[in-house]
């Protein structure tokens, strides 16, 4: 009879578990953002998007000033103010937008669209970064496309003011991933994440002004959730990309669509369209094989720490 040496099978359960862990991670990230789509929705009966941004921008800060009085002058120690400016106008526009677009569209419809924003980034990397994108990526782009267009359905019917909103939300996003990869070569993740909180304050505070109503004392809760959710968002997603590679992790973060789907259909009474859901499947083929191709060819190098975009 053959034994079996432990030290075998130690190290795969040990892989699996963390695996799991991490999985679970980038659930409760998709999770928390869905729950912050539901009180945007709430909140946006009373008070406009853009409102609704600042707030939820002041109450994300709040949440790391404990992490900033405990790094002292480290927290903001740069070499690229200028470049977090430009970041954080490129993020808060697309914020902006992307609330306005969940209060004008279905949950499902808005999540489905938004799936298109890791496509947009392949295209922006190869313009800007000179990144080679061979046959097989370009066909995983058209389909995706074709997915993103099927959701549209363009011919069908109008495309709404909330289904522009989203476009503007992927390419905005799309230019501040780009800028978050180049300044990590020199910039730590957490100084990038206050630098991106401390200067999108102002630009969503100007935004605000435009639509301002005085807020109840009450709906204060929700601003803060929303804060609040948005910093444990990144936190989860964080915390799966360090025990596991983004490209076995894309398919569980894109349960936020089902998330988006389950809450619309429960809170606000919203059934997803059959479009939905298949040119939702159709972006999410398309993106984790590109997060497959990514993960493939940086193997051999240091691995991408940069900060995802949260929305």
């Amino acid at each position: 009879m053959s034994s079996v040496d432990p030290t075998t099978i130690l190290p795969t359960r040990s892989a699996s578990k963390t695996q799991l862990v991490a999985i679970g991670w980038a659930i409760l990230s998709s999770v928390c953002l869905a729950v912050l789509w539901v009180i945007v929705r709430h909140l946006a009966a009373r008070y406009h998007a853009f409102e609704i941004t600042f707030f939820g921008t002041l109450f994300g800060l709040v949440v790391f000033i404990p992490w900033m009085v405990k790094a002292g002058p480290t927290a903001f120690r740069s070499q690229k103010k200028l470049w977090h400016l430009v970041r954080a106008t490129c993020n808060g526009v697309g914020i902006l937008a992307w609330f306005w677009a969940l209060t004008l569209m279905p949950l499902a419809d808005a999540a489905a669209l938004n799936l298109i924003a890791p496509l947009a980034v392949t295209i922006a990397a190869m313009i800007f970064l000179g990144e080679i994108v061979r046959l097989r990526r370009w066909i995983a782009l058209g389909f995706g496309a074709a997915g993103a267009l099927v959701v549209i359905r363009p011919g069908f019917q109008e495309v709404s003011l909330g289904v522009w909103l989203v476009l503007i939300t992927v390419l905005f996003s799309a230019f501040q991933r780009i800028i978050a990869k180049q300044l990590t070569r020199t910039e730590g993740s957490a100084t990038s994440v206050v630098y991106l909180l401390v200067f999108m304050l102002p630009i969503t505070l100007l935004a605000a002004l435009t639509e301002w109503v005085t807020p109840q004392p009450a709906d204060f809760i929700g601003f803060a959730a929303i804060g609040l959710l948005l910093g444990s968002a990144h936190y989860c997603l964080m915390a799966s990309l360090q025990l596991a590679d983004v490209s076995s992790l894309e398919p569980f973060n894109f349960t936020r669509l089902i998330w988006g789907a389950l809450f619309g259909f429960f809170i606000f009474n919203e059934e997803p369209k059959i479009t939905t859901v298949i040119g939702g499947v159709m972006i999410i083929v398309a993106t984790s094989y590109l997060a497959h191709r990514e993960a493939a060819l940086r193997r051999s190098e240091e691995p991408d720490k940069t900060l995802p975009p949260i929305t």
